[in-house]
């Protein structure tokens, strides 16, 4: 993420009206609007594996996967740009934002790795209808899965850490498993 704009104290509708019009893609984070960065190879090769992976995975299903142009409004307010994510809701052609997220998808670069499971923590599990929040890592086969609980929170305390290639992310409310190798292309 890269420095704020001036601009600060923004409501929904206006931020979403504003960013429409913008060349670049903006997150809404605790009142600031902060330019989306550009990320490196390995990021982007592993953001393309997601890409690949989910619409194979999802396929003749109701959900649908969007890759980094979709924009979720979370329960805090903000509006953040996951790598990739799951939409459950009604499809919307010309909608800018997903209307029923179910799970989210972060590749987490050296730059982003303490912003990502903290403040995106926070701004999903306000989210209620997020099932599943995904940190995987964009350097070695190593991922983080929060599954919202029987309490309704994405806790920490109930993450599990995939650290084998071989491992898959079980996300059982959508059916699906998603091996790590196939998103490191080790498959």
């Amino acid at each position: 993420m890269s420095e704020p704009q001036q601009r600060t104290h923004w409501q929904w509708e206006g931020y979403v009206a504003w960013e429409a019009d913008q060349p670049v893609r903006y997150e809404l984070v605790d009142d600031k609007d902060y330019a989306m960065g550009g990320g490196t190879a390995a990021h982007d090769r592993i953001a393309n594996a997601w890409w690949v992976e989910l619409p194979l995975k999802l396929r003749h299903r109701p959900c649908r996967p969007h890759g980094p142009d979709m924009k979720v409004q979370t329960g805090t307010g903000n509006g953040r740009y996951p790598d990739a994510l799951i939409d459950c809701g009604a499809y919307v052609p010309d909608a800018y934002q997903a209307q029923a997220p179910v799970a989210v998808f972060e590749v987490l670069s050296r730059s982003t790795a303490w912003i990502d499971p903290g403040k995106q923590l926070r701004d999903y599990d306000a989210t209620p209808g997020i099932k599943y929040y995904v940190l995987i890592s964009q350097d070695e086969p190593r991922a983080m899965l929060y599954t919202r609980n029987d309490n309704g929170r994405l806790d920490i305390r109930d993450a599990i850490l995939l650290e084998d290639a071989g491992a898959s992310l079980s996300l059982p409310a959508l059916g699906l498993s998603i091996p790590l190798e196939a998103i490191y292309g080790t498959a």
